[in-house]
């Protein structure tokens, strides 16, 4: 059981790194220009977390998120390599995780959000950086609150 809990931990943890640093080009059809910055946060870890790669980088600046989605992609095709059920499993409770906006800050580039992921009793705090391009929020980047 600990190691479910670690590895889902750790797959948190990737998909809450590859939020915060999008500023991509795209995102749900139809809905791109609505969504709010909290919204594109929330949209880019779910497709990280999912496995949704292009749909992620579609919500992301993929200059500067271009590495951090790559890493995303690696690690998910390591863990589907190595134990594909433990993989399925940690992106079932993914699918169902909290994912609570804390604050949103106006910044001079744009908005900093604030938020946290939790799924069953592990949680990760996270701040993303966004920009609006061409009239759409964008994940630039995504670091850990410390």
């Amino acid at each position: 059981m600990t190691d479910m809990r670690t590895r889902t931990a750790h797959i948190i943890c990737v998909a809450t790194a590859a939020i915060s640093l999008a500023a991509c080009k795209g995102g749900e059809a139809g809905k791109k220009a609505d969504m709010g910055p909290e919204a594109v946060v929330e949209a880019f870890t779910r497709h990280i977390a999912s496995g949704e790669f292009d749909n992620a980088l579609e919500l992301c600046d993929t200059s500067s998120m271009q590495e951090y989605v790559s890493e995303c992609i690696r690690e998910w095709d390591r863990l589907q390599k190595q134990d594909s059920s433990v993989l399925a499993i940690a992106s079932s409770i993914l699918s169902k995780a909290d994912f609570k906006v804390e604050k949103t800050e106006k910044t001079d580039e744009g908005r900093q959000v604030y938020y946290s992921i939790e799924a069953e009793g592990a949680s990760k705090r996270k701040i993303a950086e966004l920009r609006k391009e061409e009239g759409e929020w964008r994940v630039r980047m995504i670091t850990d609150v410390i």
